[in-house]
């Protein structure tokens, strides 16, 4: 525009000729809001980013420098007045007030202003020293006039910043960080010819910060260009301070600061000694030493040019306090939830053992989080070195595991902590050993080996009973978490009831502690209960789940998984299966990588048979171990979905397959085959051998789930031997359906005999009782006598019948009497068409 004062650069601050445009400055500089703040320390480059931006803005610019005098609210009204006066165009400058009253001060600025046709900025530079009065009349003023902003520059926090402001003005501000110079105008800064590793390191020696960069360009581009720009800066630096009187105690707390990066208040204290450190620091955000970041807990970071200077001046004038600072700095550091940079710090010393107990105190975030930086800091540490601390190299084995070109490397350092923890003579702490099982047995889970990994849980859990609390109680907060997921380890081990116990303990000790690492025993606590069938527990855990104000993210996430198990059998148990599909809905984004995934597949196949759709659970359920590939072919996965897939058979009236898993997938050893095994029984019609299986076993039910499923098998076998002797084990079923408020134990019977004990069930009241069985009717399927099977068996042999009745030792008669009761049976004519009915409804043997 042809009279845009921000053209004029007689009105604008004089800056150095070697400035650089800043496209990405200039573009957060031209915006609609009113109020842009702009806050870093003396050197950070605020004047010359909106000298630079007002040399392209379209918009009238009027630049008014906050000198000593203008920090009441009528003095900078006045000021302003003037400051509009010179700039404006000619026949529209203010008049001189006739007043110096604040609100007529302010009156005519907005008088003077109100008329514009056309945008105008005020520019604001050295704005820190302004009052809280000054600053809020100004700001209600620019808020009321639609064509005027205001762009401040400020050296450390003032009224600009103040919370209450925001309800005056909105404000967009450009902290400390945006000043700084990025790759590429460091780049343009020094030499467009120089390399990207130079620039690399200028950009990490300075940390961007303009007024060091630009010290650095001073010496060109070359090979000694870091170096140079070193001293140039250090040059810089001192110069600062003599100039600007720094006072000597603060730089003597800035050298012991330095030990760190970053200090919150409590850490710079106590480093420091001194009470008044906060004071002391916003007088070195001023000198441009550091910054204040945004958050809690507020953290003043040094510059990284600055901490270069100051910990050389650490190492020359305190290099006794050194151990001790760092050990102080390190504990700050885990205090406020950083491990990784307490690790840093002690590797930065060589100093592993600091860093194992570093890795103890944030075990469980360095490896949530911090894993890449994890091989990054400690990848080329020697195995000489790595043998001295097993903890070291075991937190990086895990590390290096999770990249394929390093797995290698990674079990080797594995091995090499496992044998360190488990030598006769090792000089590892019991803690230190726990962390170790606890890491194995967690690595041993997930590569599908949980019965050692039980093993390994259940050693490192008698370990933890028998150590002192006094030895891990500095690693307290991490103990719920270990605890957790060796409890992780037991339960997949097949040692359910120790799990729960150490699941109780963890979440009891997160309680004491106040934190949140609670939440994933609770979760596992929810979803062990509910699958057990222990339905008033599992609703105890899931309502304190569900008031416990955890993000949507940790519900639905890895540590959640167990939470929406218990949701969705809990929603089965009481009918709601549209709440169940809900619930598992979050496992999606995580079938392919969790560990749990055997779980998930389980749970929605039982969401499927209850829901009527077992031809489309079955076939999810195999999609979802073909897509786990190898893993879902393995034993461990055969036996933990051979539950499922023989229901889900079973619903579909596939006897023949049902029986056919239980053979091959299904533990001998375990009272859940036998239910299952039972429960066929039942099906083929053989119910007095149901009941036989269930009442002489040796095994017993391990959860109340199960001893309500075989009461009911038991209940429904009864009643078609002798219905009056089924009445006592009806009651009992009751009883346990009404203890676990449990339903589906009886929905698992075929149509007949659900009916039957769901009507000697309704009388005795309790729960409510679901409407239909999940298997089907198999009435109208030919049932055999022992005896009838027996010779069935034989005819798929294919000998003459003269032969099989030798094998069988009957007479010829006697065979062809029992062929005519099966040919009846099956609706056959002959035996070709017998084996065809037989195979047809699962008669035939596997």
């Amino acid at each position: 525009m042809a009279d845009s004062v921000a053209r004029e650069s007689r009105h604008l601050p004089r800056v150095s000729t070697n400035v650089i445009g800043r496209p990405r400055l200039n573009a957060a500089l031209e915006t609609d809001t009113p109020l842009t703040l702009l806050r870093g320390a003396s050197g950070s480059g605020k004047t010359t980013a909106v000298v630079g931006w007002a040399f392209v803005t379209s918009s009238r610019v009027v630049w008014l420098t906050v000198t000593p005098g203008r920090e009441s609210s009528s003095d900078l009204a006045l000021a302003l007045l003037r400051a509009l006066r010179e700039q404006a165009p000619e026949g529209r400058a203010p008049a001189d007030p006739p007043t110096e009253s604040p609100g007529e001060l302010w009156a005519a600025v907005t008088e003077h202003l109100c008329p514009l046709t056309e945008p105008l900025v005020i520019v604001l530079d050295d704005a820190a020293a302004l009052d809280r009065e000054s600053v809020f009349d100004l700001c209600r003023t620019i808020a009321a006039l639609p064509l005027v902003r205001l762009v401040v520059a400020t050296n450390r926090p003032s009224p600009f910043d103040s919370a209450g402001l925001r309800l005056v003005i909105d404000t967009a501000l450009l902290g400390p960080q945006e000043l700084m110079f990025d790759h590429d105008e460091i780049r343009a800064m020094l030499d467009p010819a120089v390399d990207d590793d130079t620039v690399q390191a200028i950009q990490e020696a300075t940390g961007g910060f303009p007024a060091a960069v630009r010290a650095a360009a001073l010496h060109g581009g070359g090979s000694a260009v870091v170096e140079a720009a070193s001293a140039t800066i250090e040059d810089y630096l001192r110069a600062r301070i003599e100039r600007d009187d720094f006072a000597e105690r603060t730089l003597d707390d800035l050298v012991r600061l330095s030990i760190t990066d970053a200090v919150d208040t409590p850490l710079a204290a106590a480093l420091t000694g001194n009470p008044d450190i906060v004071h002391a620091l916003e007088e070195s955000e001023v000198f441009g030493f550091g910054h204040w970041e945004p958050g809690e807990p507020r953290l003043f970071r040094l510059a990284p040019h600055a901490r270069t200077l100051l910990r050389r001046e650490l190492r020359r004038t305190h290099p006794a306090e050194i151990p001790r600072l760092r050990r102080l700095a390190v504990e700050g550091a885990v205090r406020r939830g950083a491990p990784f940079e307490g690790l840093r710090l002690a590797v930065e010393e060589d100093d592993l053992a600091l860093a194992a107990h570093v890795i103890m105190s944030g075990w469980s975030h360095l490896l949530d989080h911090d894993g890449r930086a994890v091989v990054r800091l400690l990848g080329d540490l020697p195995i000489a070195r790595l043998k001295q601390e097993p903890l070291v190299a075991m937190l990086l084995g895990i590390c290096l595991n999770a990249n394929r070109l390093r797995r290698l490397r990674g079990l080797q350092l594995l091995r090499l902590a496992v044998s360190a923890a488990n030598g006769r003579k090792t000089r590892l702490s019991a803690t230190e050993r726990l962390f170790i099982w606890t890491a194995e047995s967690a690595a041993l889970r997930v590569i599908g080996m949980p019965d050692r990994a039980g093993q390994v849980a259940a050693r490192a859990l008698a370990l933890f009973t028998e150590t002192p609390e006094s030895e891990w109680h500095r690693y307290a907060r991490e103990m719920p978490l270990l605890c957790t997921h060796l409890a992780l380890s037991l339960y997949y081990g097949g040692r359910r009831e120790q799990a729960v116990g150490l699941l109780e303990e963890a979440a009891a000790l997160a309680g004491a502690q106040g934190t949140g690492n609670g939440f994933h025993a609770m979760s596992l606590l929810a979803g062990i209960h509910a699958r057990a069938g222990d339905l008033p527990e599992a609703r105890h855990f899931v309502g304190l789940l569900r008031d416990g104000g955890h993000s949507q993210e940790l519900l639905d996430g890895y540590r959640g998984t167990f939470y929406r198990v218990a949701e969705a059998m809990l929603a089965v148990e009481d009918g709601d299966l549209h709440a169940a599909k809900q619930h598992v809905r979050a496992f999606l984004p995580h079938r392919a990588t969790s560990e749990h995934w055997t779980t998930m597949a389980a749970v929605e196949a039982w969401i499927a048979l209850h829901d009527g759709d077992a031809a489309g659970g079955l076939e999810r359920l195999e999609s979802f171990a073909r897509m786990r590939g190898r893993e879902g072919a393995t034993p461990h996965a055969r036996q933990a979905l051979s539950r499922p897939r023989i229901l889900l058979h079973l619903a579909l009236g596939d006897v023949r397959a049902a029986r056919s898993i239980k053979q091959r997938d299904a533990p001998g050893d375990r009272f859940a085959t036998l239910l299952e095994r039972a429960r066929v029984a039942l099906v083929d019609g053989r119910a007095p051998e149901a009941v036989r299986m269930l009442a002489q076993t040796r095994l017993q039910p391990t959860t109340s789930r199960e001893r309500a499923e075989a009461a009911a098998v038991q209940s429904a076998a009864l009643h078609r031997v002798t219905p009056a002797a089924a009445q006592p084990t009806t009651d009992a079923l009751a009883a346990q359906l009404a203890d676990r408020e449990l339903r589906t134990p009886i929905a698992l019977l075929g149509a007949e005999d659900f009916a039957a004990v769901r009507a000697d069930l309704a009388p005795l009241g309790g729960a409510p009782l679901p409407t239909r069985s999940a298997l089907p009717s198999f009435a109208t399927r030919p049932r055999l006598s022992s005896r009838e099977q027996v010779v069935l068996h034989a005819l798929t042999s294919g000998a003459a019948l003269p032969d099989i009745a030798a094998e069988l030792s009957v007479s010829p008669n006697t065979l062809k009497t029992q062929l005519r009761s099966i040919y009846r049976k099956l609706d056959a004519a002959n035996r070709t068409e017998a084996l065809e009915q037989a195979a047809r409804h699962g008669l035939l043997p596997d």
